[in-house]
């Protein structure tokens, strides 16, 4: 379902699939891991290319990211959190002195364009594959641009008929 998402609407050919686990080996993980890993392996049709830490998901280690939902709100809040504590620290460091504040003049551009690739408010939620209907899952403080960008989602969700695509691609199994 996330290889049928990625490559329809986000536009990623043969998306990689991974799996969250403690480490790259195999054998790792709990009982769902273990049991789930070889599954997805046997998918001749999706990209697996293993299991994944959650340290190497900021750094696009894979397109596609399997996990239980409790572990996956787990990853997300702990990114929002740290990602806000970051720019937070940035922010003071770049406003405590004159010099600082000349280089962040300078540089302010930059960092713009930098810190924009980080901010998650852009998709507005993510969305719920699998279910016979449309669902984008947003914060409950989401802000007003959030939602709208949920929106915006499920209408390219809607034009680009994803869940029929996911539907007749598990026909196909």
């Amino acid at each position: 379902m996330g290889s049928v998402y990625m490559e329809n609407v986000i536009g990623i050919k043969n998306p990689r699939v991974a799996i969250v686990n403690i480490g790259a080996e195999e054998e790792k993980g709990n009982m769902l891991v273990k049991e789930t890993f070889p599954l997805l392996k046997n998918c001749n049709d999706i990209n697996f290319i293993g299991s994944i830490e959650a340290r190497e998901i900021p750094k696009g280690g894979a397109d596609v990211i399997v996990c239980e939902a409790f572990v996956g709100n787990v990853i997300l809040k702990l990114y929002e959190g740290l990602g806000s504590t970051l720019i937070g620290k940035i922010k003071a460091g770049l406003m405590s002195t004159t010099k600082s504040k000349i280089g962040a003049l300078l540089c302010k551009p930059a960092l713009k364009e930098t810190l924009k690739s980080f901010d998650a408010s852009a998709y507005g939620g993510a969305p719920m594959l699998g279910l016979n209907g449309l669902v984008v899952k947003a914060h409950g403080n989401s802000t007003s641009n959030e939602i709208k960008n949920s929106i915006i989602q499920c209408i390219t969700f809607t034009e680009q008929n994803i869940n029929d695509k996911i539907r007749m691609h598990l026909e196909e199994e």
